[in-house]
């Protein structure tokens, strides 16, 4: 996963929301654009989310889904 992946996601419009899968199996949800944001140097992605924020590491990103997968009845959010 390049940081040019997700930053073209995140710049694409109209907006599509996307999850971000990690080595340790947490998934991250970016429903809005503003809720991502990336270092300077690209090789860590901030996530803001509902409860909390995230911030990962771009190596231990191992891809992207989209659309976000809906939960099945009386599944819980991992992350």
């Amino acid at each position: 996963m390049t940081i040019q992946q997700i930053q073209r996601l995140r710049e694409k419009h109209p907006f599509e929301p996307f999850r971000i899968l990690t080595a340790d199996g947490n998934h991250y949800d970016v429903r809005h654009p503003e809720n991502l944001a990336v270092t300077g140097n690209g090789r860590i992605v901030l996530i803001g989310m509902q409860d909390y924020g995230a911030t990962v590491e771009l190596l231990l990103v191992t891809s992207i889904e989209q659309p976000i997968p809906h939960k099945k009845n009386g599944a819980h959010r991992k992350a």
